[in-house]
């Protein structure tokens, strides 16, 4: 909180300071102070359009806010100036998924684990994706996937349970959803 603090300081001195004013947004996310670091974030992106950081920041905002229309255009824009970025692609694919265009969602997904075959969140999303689009042994497996490489993140777990309840494989989702906890 000092270093936040100082930082605000230093920009009521300094507000042209681009750098400082993405950093006081970045420090003020991670205290969840999300309302300014987006402030912070829209000041640094009108002064310089091409800061990416900053769109990318924003949009994870507003995902978490299920804000996903807005989250789309910086998604977007992110895109535009990192056009093969795989976390904005992979990103793309969960903000479509949630806006329920699993279709479209498929392909930044796929694309996505295409750039990195290790990304276990990605695998998550295709298994999401795919569910959306009642694939469910295909979404079996992807969530597998998610697993092995991460066995540790407890949504694949909580997602493959959840699979496995609507193919009606009650003791693998049982033992699925042990697992998790």
């Amino acid at each position: 909180i000092q270093s936040i603090n100082k930082l605000k300081q230093y920009l009521n001195d300094y507000p042209q300071d681009l750098i400082a004013r993405y950093n006081y947004g970045y420090m003020c996310q991670q205290c969840n102070k999300t309302d300014i670091a987006k402030k912070n974030y829209l000041k640094v992106i009108s002064k310089d359009p091409k800061h990416w950081q900053s769109k990318f920041n924003i949009y994870t905002i507003y995902i978490a806010e299920k804000y996903y229309s807005k989250a789309l255009i910086y998604v977007e824009e992110v895109l535009k100036i990192k056009k093969n970025y795989q976390p904005a692609q992979r990103d793309k694919g969960l903000i479509l998924y949630y806006m329920k265009k699993p279709d479209e969602a498929l392909k930044y997904i796929m694309f996505s684990i295409k750039q990195n075959s290790l990304d276990y969140l990605a695998f998550n999303v295709l298994g999401l994706i795919l569910i959306s689009l009642k694939k469910y042994d295909k979404a079996k497996k992807a969530f597998l996937e998610g697993i092995k490489i991460e066995p540790k993140y407890i949504a694949s777990y909580n997602n493959l349970g959840h699979c496995y309840t609507l193919v009606n494989e009650k003791d693998n989702a049982l033992k699925t959803f042990k697992k998790g906890l």
